[in-house]
């Protein structure tokens, strides 16, 4: 592609403006060298601001390239068809549910991103996300458009590669699955799962239509999957395995008919180093900020009901248990509150003291040994456990209809009070509109209709994922089972470490299954038709 030098100059006066458009919300320094510690965010916040700058000169190019080919390439044109008309209605969404579907952890994300710092926590490239999106619109529904903007984009070249493979009478019948009431409930929600499942859906597809146009990648399909595959393992813990899988499938598709095989294995390289440097400021972060305690929330809702039966029992075995456990959480406090009705993560919230300080290394590894062991010595306790966190993984975090209404919630107060636009374009529809999207009643939108059940449940689109898996291994089509199977490999991970019955976990596989269910109900319809 060929340098646009006039949008250079567009991008470098965008981001010179940006410095002052981002007084509006951000708190950052880049002259204070005052003490050591203060040099160090200031030229770290410089950084910031020039990776923003390659950003936007990135997007411009991109910009005009796109202005120059539309009239030109009609797949493009398509695409872009797909696209604007996506984001258009999420903008008329998002003007409806004004500044969006705010709920809990990403309060504290855009309370850290207005001074440049990165939650770990919820992912440093959430906090990465939040930054350049606030650049860009320095409010908090900024943050929403942004995310609404890029899956538009990933909604545009989905559809219009599949639009080339499936060849429906109406094209624009494929936006359907991206209107139901979760997808459009989750592009209100600036968490990073609303983003991610779009990412992961095109990085799906680019292998899907290269596969089915029996082509090599292009150069920007390449840099894209070197792109997506790094964000896609180490923007959510679970998805790490595509760092292995990604080249797996590649190789599996291109290496054996490939004159180049060492320019192959080298691409595969670079694949896997560029997952290898998004994953490190990860986990140095998580070792720096969080230690161990995000890994303690995906055992501590089986480790209530586990500790329980143990401490039933009292055998030699159980009670060496618990008390390795003890040295890293106070079993006391675990065995009370699950006896009073609180679940293993809600403990964890509520009780400060359960998580006890000053444990070694070798103890949290013990910790942990004695943890596996319990679940050896009482699997249909932990087996019975997970399935209910599994079939039950519809929840929604929070009231999202509260915002302007709670008096004692802090994080809606500061919210409301500090930012600027924070505030609601029209509170009643607001609130009509959200309730309807997330199927509560009339009078609270906490208690849920039972369609709800159904409709944010993932399970059928769980089977229909199944299926497809189970059709394309009858029928030998192992390029395209070996892509499904990248999906569907991040269900065991999260049945067994899911840390609370929300529904956001298993977003993944509730929109892509629905995708499928709904474009091979189609497909189906649109073939007996012709017959």
């Amino acid at each position: 592609m060929k340098i646009k030098k006039k949008w250079l100059v567009v991008a470098f006066i965008h981001w010179i403006i940006s410095f002052f458009t981002d007084k509006i919300i951000f708190s950052y320094s880049l002259t204070n060298f005052s003490t050591g510690k203060d040099s160090i965010l200031s030229l770290y916040s410089m950084g910031m601001k020039a990776v923003f700058l390659v950003l936007l000169c990135f997007l411009y190019q991109m910009l005009a390239a796109l202005v120059e080919n539309i009239k030109q390439k009609e797949r493009i044109k398509v695409g872009f068809e797909f696209g604007v008309i996506y984001f258009c209605c999420m903008l008329a969404l998002l003007f409806c549910v004004y500044p969006g579907a705010w709920r809990m952890d990403e309060f504290g994300i855009l309370r850290d991103a207005t001074t440049l710092t990165p939650l770990f926590w919820q992912g440093y490239l959430t906090s990465c996300f939040y930054f350049f999106s606030l650049m860009l619109l320095p409010t908090p529904a900024g943050v929403v458009v942004v995310q609404c903007l890029v899956n538009s984009i990933c909604v545009a070249y989905v559809c219009e590669r599949m639009d080339k493979i499936l060849r429906f009478k109406h094209k624009f019948w494929l936006l359907l699955p991206f209107f139901a009431f979760p997808v459009l409930d989750s592009n209100m929600y600036p968490m990073r799962m609303s983003v991610y499942v779009f990412l992961e859906m095109t990085l799906a597809v680019i292998f899907v239509s290269a596969i089915y146009e029996k082509r090599r990648f292009g150069i920007y399909e390449k840099i894209a999957v070197v792109v997506l595959t790094a964000l896609c393992a180490v923007w959510r813990t679970e998805g790490i395995y595509y760092l292995i899988w990604i080249p797996l499938v590649y190789l599996f598709v291109f290496f054996k008919n490939s004159t180049q095989k060492k320019k192959e294995i080298g691409y595969v390289a670079v694949i896997c180093l560029a997952g290898i440097l998004v994953f490190l400021p990860q986990n140095l972060g998580n070792k720096m900020v969080s230690g161990d305690q995000y890994e303690i929330t995906s055992i501590v809702l089986p480790m209530a009901p586990l500790l329980t039966e143990a401490d039933k029992n009292r055998d030699a075995a159980d009670l060496k248990a618990i008390d390795t456990i003890d040295k890293v959480l106070d079993t006391q406090i675990m065995l009370q509150g699950y006896a009073e009705g609180k679940s293993g993560i809600s403990i964890f919230w509520s009780e400060p003291a359960l998580i006890k300080s000053g444990y070694t290394k070798e103890e949290y590894s013990e910790f942990k040994q004695a943890y596996y062991k319990l679940i050896l010595t009482y699997p249909q306790v932990f087996f019975k456990e997970r399935v209910h966190t599994f079939t039950h993984s519809y929840g929604i975090l929070m009231n999202t209809t509260e915002l302007y209404e709670s008096q004692d919630n802090a994080n809606y107060i500061e919210f409301c009070e500090k930012y600027k636009g924070a505030g609601a374009l029209n509170a009643t529809l607001r609130k009509k509109v959200l309730t309807l999207l997330e199927l509560g009643t009339p009078e609270d939108n906490t208690q849920k209709l039972s369609v709800f059940y159904g409709v944010y449940s993932m399970l059928p689109a769980l089977v229909v994922l199944m299926v497809t898996a189970v059709f394309l291994l009858v029928k030998k089509q192992w390029a395209y089972l070996l892509v499904l199977l990248g999906i569907l490999g991040k269900v065991p991970l999260i049945f067994v470490t899911a840390p609370s019955l929300l529904f956001m976990y298993y977003y993944s596989i509730y929109l892509i299954g629905t995708v499928v269910l709904i474009w091979g109900f189609m497909w189906f319809l649109g073939n007996m038709r012709k017959r």
